[in-house]
């Protein structure tokens, strides 16, 4: 009896929807208790008092980024899956430089922004590898 390795684009769906959903929990995370998430971040400060609610902003920007990917899953899409994962990618690279342009910590920028861009970028470029279409040339 072998074991059957799975494809390429089951594995990026896979690693798309722990991604959706691990962004879609930071999301919520910063909506409920955007005080404890914000020194995750990686920047040197992060807003209090009035200022606090960009906290939020970023809950529902990663709330929404979640629900996108998990709502183009369902659809069964895997070519589609993987450009909106590609795009989805620009987030996690932009946290990446706007820690790293703000004076925060590298570690926290590489590591957790830079890491998740790498794990995105991933996930796409399996979803599309591994979804390819055939011509009509080869079916004939």
């Amino acid at each position: 009896m072998s074991a059957k390795l799975s494809s390429p684009a089951t594995i990026g769906a896979v690693l798309a929807s722990i991604g959706a959903l691990f962004i879609g929990y930071v999301g919520v995370m910063y909506l409920v208790a955007p005080q404890s998430m914000a020194p995750n971040f990686g920047l040197p400060s992060w807003p209090h008092g009035e200022g606090a609610g960009f906290l939020a902003v970023k809950g529902v920007r990663d709330l929404a980024s979640g629900l996108v990917i998990l709502v183009v899953l369902a659809t069964g899409n895997r070519r589609i899956l993987g450009w909106v994962t590609l795009a989805a990618a620009l987030t996690p690279i932009g946290d990446m430089l706007i820690v790293l342009l703000s004076g925060g910590d590298p570690a926290t920028a590489f590591g957790v922004h830079g890491a998740t861009a790498a794990a995105v970028i991933l996930a796409g470029g399996l979803l599309l590898g591994g979804s390819r279409t055939r011509s009509p040339q080869a079916v004939a």
